[in-house]
């Protein structure tokens, strides 16, 4: 006997234990024969063993009998015969709850429950109580019995059997509460509660909770009671659980269902108890009850039940069932999909005149075979003869294969009758303007999200702690709620009418909970766990969901702003419909591992299931659609409106991050000051974004899925074929890349597709244009060469065979930078500046004063005069000077932690500015050191502090730029900062501690003694060079990136390589170091230019020959660029300090008889030099820099542009020589360039 059967250890059933071992009857010797033998009932019972029974189960059906005999019965003497409950009727209903709980719950079995099904429990006893006690043990029992049984692949095939009996033995019941007086027992279940339900919260006590958790239980059991789906075999489909006799699907259907609830007010009930969630019941098991009962009555109807327009009246000569019955809906369809096929049938059918000779012989060319095809549809076109020939091939038969993404979302489709349809749509209408979904939506996501919190997620994610049915079921109900307002939206606008008075209007505020922040981040979350996890049932839930909620949020974004939406009167007049759809909207660029995984998706679609395959393909679109709104949006409109919710205190929540990014536009005061400029960037990064998404979504794999999709060609509408269609369209003829098509099964695929379409509809016509201009195209392409292989595969993503598969030219790959090609390649795009693998700027060189001891004052005066001397960033520190005057203000209103609010513009020049980012510091913000770090101010400093710097920066920047005062103090007073390995290495530990929430060790900050903005600026060090780092093996697991091979090498030659490479891995990230001692401009434009060309021909060396022609200019250089490096820097700096002594002994230049004195005297010093390596050294600077000092001197000392009168000879030689040496200098500075970049 198994354990399942054991009952000894149950203290409960003492009284009925029994022995595992068969009674011996005692057969007496003295037997009396006249005597006829004593019948002993009991005896019968539990002697005679059923087939497949034990002794055990064959007692206890005998106990459950006996109690429920003892439970009433009908009452024979009266004559109308009512059910009289016996003696102990409440006793024995409890102990049939404790026999239930007992063996049934504790043994996972249903012995018990059968045992009451034969016995007629429920329909014969428990549903036609009246007592208020008999009728709360009934529920109880009622619920036990009625409590949803799983029978699926997992089910064990020894409880198989039971289960499966136990199931039908539920529908029994479920057809008996429905149908017994009218449903009289659902209106006594309501009734039990609505005391419970009318008491307030404070009265309500824990007995009340438990009688309304009890009906919420009874009403989602008999809605999840159904038949078994029908299993298939090898041989048949078969259906091992059949209905009971006397029962129809009908009976029990959702028409049933939907009638007996409305009648008995049990909708009315589910929509108060939603009513009253979050207020009145805060226990999360009635929320997620109401959630499961809304799923299971909607789940299963579809959405154009409401909205279908009227049908037609069947022919006189047909035979139909009434439209009103779910057989005769159901019969409709199939005899329309009949049609369907007739006609594309008689597309293909000859005339009665053509019925003979159908046979057809062909010959192959070179007459070696031939092949017979026969049927009247061979001798149509060619194209229905190769494709009959391809239909009479014999092909292996396939098994049958179980999808593996379909088992939360393919459910048997439910046809409702008219009266049926109107009793959902009034009570789902009722619903939405009662605010319960949102209420429900609200109440489950709040619980979702505390469940997610407090857990420690693993691989899985959210599904590791909340079951997969429940999100299932979560997110199918919010898709259908979607789907139900798109459609009725739709239908009101074709028809050209508004709802009546009462109902729910044609804006989404009462879904609007479904739309918003927290659902969406858990949809987004549920989307990742999903993938993550590879259970592609769920994902295809959230992918269908997902396209919901984009479908919605894309159509109110596209609509246009109306007057009062852009005029923002009042709080009344913000749309909240648009804010939530451009928050979402808005949300899609900034999660970089959502998009990531968006792209992966439908790489390996086309492996599950033709439903899987069409919500990934139609994911996909909406998405690009989505992307290319906000990239085409006005946002100089976008700026105003924002401005104007700014002004009544009105954040959306999803549109904070891009709000973010224009917070200096957002904060001005009118309209008129908007910068067209910063707009015009705006919009152009924006484009750009939409153009490095829209390529990732064009790879290989997801072109292979398209196809794939489109394959089905058969099974498709119209509207879904216009949909792949699209994706071709804008890949091949907006993109231009012909070569992604170049492939024979799409040839073929788009061939069978148009012979497919009916003659004469638009979509054929869209199709056979299509053909016209990829056949013009490939006819072009395979004239200038062939791709007779290439063909027969998908392109290989590399940037070389791609290139060479749209030119034909293999040079066309190594003419450019390799780094270059790289960046426009699908695999390293250009992203948002939010995104954590975004391009960063240069990092510039750490500078630090060379007195500390100065005060505020001081050093901003200092750097002020570096700044205005360098003309870049003067404009931010006009914006740093307002952006203080906020921050002050927001300091005495009692907020503790700014920040300054910067665009992209700025967080770059942040970053890769010395003086810039000193200021910062100065200021006391913290400097960023990547485009995602903040520049946040240190929360000691105070509003005063912050006025009382502000006033400082205006007041050295009117002196500065007006020429008064005097310069000396503001020179030889910046020098680079250095750090030690031991504060570097103290950064990178540091930055580790803090990821994984440890605090900073402060016995090491003590030691190092280090000030906080230096601990800040080791730790940034550490991120920048965690960036570096992978940058740089970014570049190396690159297939592109192949280290050039030279033939012959030696170790010279190895050594070069290695300095190539290293030179491309840095050349991104490499830190400006400049000279803060030089008072000098920048070079000119044309050197950088010439730096910069000259750099990227040496990274793209690829071959011998150009190494050989870098070698042949090399004999033009001229001799004194042999000269050793060390030479150079000490006759270069001797030059510095001669310069320096001489500015120092005049008192600085302030005028244009100074200037004439100071060039005086510098002429004198060089002539008396005596040292021929600083005449040297001073004759190859004035070739390289080109009279920098020259021309820009006057505009930065005496602000005239009069020309300086007075040059002395030896001057005029030397322009002299700088025009004979054109070509020569030329040369000699772009070697020079490369030396000093190797130096650095």
């Amino acid at each position: 006997m198994s354990e399942s059967d054991d009952y000894r250890d149950d203290r409960e059933l003492d009284e009925f234990i029994v022995s595992d071992e068969e009674p011996v009857l005692e057969q007496s010797d003295q037997l009396n024969v006249d005597e006829p033998p004593q019948m002993d009932r009991m005896d019968n019972l539990t002697s005679t063993l059923r087939v497949n029974e034990t002794y055990t189960s064959k007692v206890l059906r005998a106990h459950i009998s006996v109690l429920v005999s003892a439970l009433g019965g009908p009452d024979h003497t009266s004559s109308e015969g009512l059910y009289k409950l016996g003696h102990d009727a409440l006793a024995c209903l409890k102990d049939l709850k404790r026999w239930i709980r007992s063996v049934d719950d504790r043994n996972g079995l249903a012995d018990v429950a059968l045992a009451c099904a034969e016995c007629g429990l429920v329909t014969n006893d428990l549903t036609t109580k009246t007592t208020e006690k008999i009728m709360l043990a009934c529920l109880e029992l009622l619920v036990l019995l009625t409590w949803p049984v799983d029978v699926n692949r997992k089910t064990l095939f020894k409880d198989y059997t039971a289960k499966t009996n136990a199931r039908r033995a539920q529908i029994t019941y479920k057809h008996h509460i429905l149908s017994y007086k009218g449903g009289r027992t659902l209106k006594a279940v309501i009734r039990l509660g609505l005391e419970a339900l009318q008491l307030p919260k404070d009265e309500r006590e824990p007995r009340d909770v438990n009688i309304l958790r009890l009906i919420m239980f009874f009403i989602r059991n008999v809605l999840f009671i159904e038949p078994l789906p029908p299993s298939k075999s090898p041989k048949a489909i078969t259906n091992s659980s059949d209905l009971p006799n006397g029962i129809n699907p009908e009976d029990i259907g959702l028409n049933a269902v939907l009638t007996s609830f409305s009648k008995n007010n049990v909708l009315l009930f589910l929509t108060s108890v939603s009513h009253s969630l979050l207020n009145d019941l805060t226990d999360e098991s009635f929320g997620l009850l109401a959630m499961e009962c809304l799923s299971l009555l909607t789940k299963t109807v579809p959405v154009s039940t409401f909205f279908a327009t009227k049908p037609m009246l069947p022919d006189a000569s047909t035979t139909v069932p009434p439209a009103s019955s779910a057989v005769g809906m159901q019969l409709l369809d199939l005899l329309s999909e009949e049609d369907k096929r007739k006609k594309l049938q008689n597309n293909t059918v000859s005339t009665r005149h053509g019925r003979f000779g159908t046979l057809l012989s062909i010959q192959t060319p070179d007459n070696a075979s031939y092949y017979t095809v026969s049927g009247q549809d061979a001798l149509v076109s060619t194209y229905g003869t190769l494709d009959k020939m391809d239909r009479t091939k014999q092909w292996h038969r396939t098994s049958a294969f179980k999808y593996d993404s379909n088992d939360y979302v393919k459910l048997a489709m439910s046809y409702l009758n008219k009266s049926s349809a109107d009793i959902l749509s009034q009570f789902v209408n009722q619903f939405l303007i009662s605010g319960c979904f949102n209420t429900v939506v609200r109440f489950v996501s709040h619980h979702l999200t505390n469940l997610t919190n407090d857990a420690d997620l693993g691989r899985r994610g959210m599904l590791d702690v909340v079951e997969g049915h429940e999100l299932a079921s979560f997110f199918m109900t919010i898709t259908w709620f979607f789907h139900f307002k798109r459609e009725r939206l739709a239908f009101y606008q074709s028809i050209k009418q508004k709802p009546q008075e009462g109902d729910d209007g044609l804006d989404y505020g009462s879904i609007g909970a479904a739309l918003s922040e927290v659902n969406f981040i858990l949809l987004i979350s549920y989307c990742r766990s999903s993938f993550d996890a590879k259970d592609y049932d769920s994902l295809h839930v959230a992918l269908i969901c997902l396209r919901e909620m984009l479908l919605i949020s894309n159509s109110i974004f596209m609509k246009e702003r109306t007057q009062q939406e852009i005029e923002l009167a009042s709080e009344e007049d913000v749309n909240e419909d648009r804010e939530l759809a451009e928050g979402i909207i808005r949300k899609l660029f900034s999660p970089k591992q959502f998009l990531d995984m968006m792209i992966n998706v439908p790489k390996t679609a086309a492996k599950h299931s033709p439903e899987y395959l069409s919500v990934s393909v139609s994911v996909v679109h909406v998405l690009l659609k989505c992307f290319e709104a906000l990239a085409n949006e006005d946002v100089k409109l976008y700026i105003k409106t924002r401005r104007k919710m700014s002004k009544l205190n009105n954040r959306g929540g999803l549109n904070n991050d891009m709000d973010r990014q224009h917070w200096d536009l957002i904060d001005r005061g009118s309209d008129e000051e908007d910068d067209e400029e910063q707009i015009r960037y705006i919009t152009q990064e924006r484009k750009l974004d939409f153009k490095n998404t829209e390529v990732r979504f064009f790879h290989s794999d997801i072109v292979t899925t398209h196809l794939e999709y489109l394959s089905r060609f058969e099974d498709l509408s119209h509207e879904e074929i216009k949909r792949g269609i699209t994706y071709f369209h804008r890949l091949f003829v907006v993109r231009k890349d012909y070569a992604a098509l170049f492939r024979l099964d799409f040839m073929s695929m788009i061939h069978k597709l148009r012979n497919y379409l009916p003659r004469g509809s638009s979509i054929r016509r869209h199709v056979e244009e299509f053909i016209v201009y990829f056949m013009k195209k490939f006819k072009s392409a395979f004239e200038r060469f062939p791709l007779a292989v290439e063909l027969l595969f998908p392109r290989i993503e590399n940037i070389e065979i791609k290139s060479f598969l749209s030119t034909g030219d293999l040079e066309a790959t190594s003419s450019g930078s390799k780094r270059e090609l790289s960046s426009k390649t699908p695999g390293l795009p250009k992203s948002s500046y939010f995104a954590s693998d975004s391009p960063q700027p240069r990092a510039a060189a750490q500078l630090q004063f060379a007195d500390e001891s100065k005060s505020v004052d001081e050093k901003i005066g200092i750097l002020i005069y570096h700044i205005i001397k360098k003309k870049n960033a003067l404009k931010f520190v006009k914006f740093l000077i307002g952006e203080l005057e906020r921050l002050a203000k927001l300091k005495s209103d009692g907020i503790t932690q700014v920040l300054l609010r910067l665009n992209l513009a700025n967080r770059r020049l942040l970053i890769n500015d010395s003086h810039l980012r000193l200021l910062i510091e100065v200021l006391e913000f913290d400097a960023p050191f990547l485009q995602n770090d903040e520049t946040i101010l240190r929360l000691h400093v105070e509003a005063a502090q912050l006025i009382e710097r502000k006033e400082f920066i205006v007041k050295w920047l009117q002196m500065h730029e007006q020429g008064v005062g005097d310069f000396e103090p503001f020179l030889d007073q910046l020098r680079l900062e250095i750090f030690t390995k031991e504060l570097l290495d103290f950064g990178i530990a540091s930055l580790a501690n803090l990821r994984q929430g440890l605090g900073i060790d402060e016995g090491q900050v003590e030691q190092l003694g280090l000030t906080p903005g230096q601990i800040h600026k080791v730790i940034g060090l550490a991120k920048r060079k965690e960036y570096d780092e992978n940058i740089a093996a970014q570049y190396y697991a690159d297939d592109d990136f192949v280290q050039p091979a030279m033939e012959n090498s030696d170790e010279d030659d190895d050594n070069f390589n290695d300095s190539l490479l290293q030179k491309k891995l840095r050349s991104r990230r490499r830190p400006i170091v400049e000279d803060a001692l030089e008072f000098d401009d920048d070079e000119p434009k044309k050197i950088t230019k010439s730096r910069r060309s000259r750099k990227d021909a040496l990274l793209s060396i690829d071959s011998d020959d150009e190494l050989e022609s870098i070698s042949k200019s090399a004999e033009m250089v001229h001799d004194s660029d042999d000269d050793s490096d060390s030479e150079q820097a000490r006759a270069f700096f001797a030059r510095e300090e001669q310069l320096r002594q001489l500015i120092s002994t005049t008192g600085g230049i302030v005028n244009k008889e100074l200037l004439k004195v100071f060039k005086e005297s510098w002429q004198k010093i060089i002539g008396s030099n005596s040292d021929s390596q600083v005449k040297e050294a001073i004759s190859k600077a004035a070739l390289f820099v080109e009279d920098l000092d020259d021309d820009e001197s006057p505009n930065i000392f005496s602000h005239d542009t009069t020309p300086a009168s007075g040059v002395s000879d030896h001057e005029a030689d030397m322009d002299k020589k700088r025009t004979t040496d054109a070509d020569v200098g030329t040369s000699r500075k772009r070697r020079f360039i490369v030396d000093d970049e190797e130096e650095e």
